[in-house]
């Protein structure tokens, strides 16, 4: 079982991954992105990088990944005396993730709408496949909702 991201905020001002994560998350992230994903990141790794362009505590680098690994989007392994953090999914992954997310919950949150545009599409077989995902997701939501 894949645990999904705990991404619950967008905020529709601002550039990238920032919609869905703080300045310091996303710049976290993307700095653990860009390096091998094989051999783990630790948050003196990361402190390094950042310390660079910003004045920050260690301290708020390691709480800031710790949140990060409760919202699923870090894995954290005990090795020796230090943690190694793995991303949980890739920077694509992630943003797919989200992107999906937010459409899902547009349609749902939406739906009468929804179906008004669907049915003023001017092409039928993308009103179609539209009206389909509204399906899909309206199933799976309810299948959760379920559980």
């Amino acid at each position: 079982m894949t645990l999904e991201p705990d991404i619950h905020t967008f905020r529709t001002d601002r550039p990238g991954i920032r919609k869905a994560l703080g300045d310091l998350e996303a710049e976290i992230m993307e700095a653990i992105w860009a390096r091998p994903i094989s051999q783990g990141t630790t948050v003196r790794d990361i402190f390094e990088i950042l310390s660079i362009r910003r004045h920050l505590a260690y301290t708020t680098v390691m709480n800031t990944m710790t949140r990060l690994a409760k919202k699923q989007l870090l894995r954290v392994e005990k090795k020796e005396q230090s943690y190694l953090y793995y991303p949980t999914y890739t920077r694509q992954e992630f943003v797919s993730r989200f992107v999906s997310h937010i459409l899902e919950d547009l349609f749902l949150s939406f739906s009468g709408e929804m179906l008004e545009s669907i049915q003023a599409l001017q092409d039928p077989v993308a009103a179609t496949q539209a009206r389909h995902f509204l399906d899909e997701i309206r199933q799976q939501r309810g299948s959760e909702e379920d559980e």
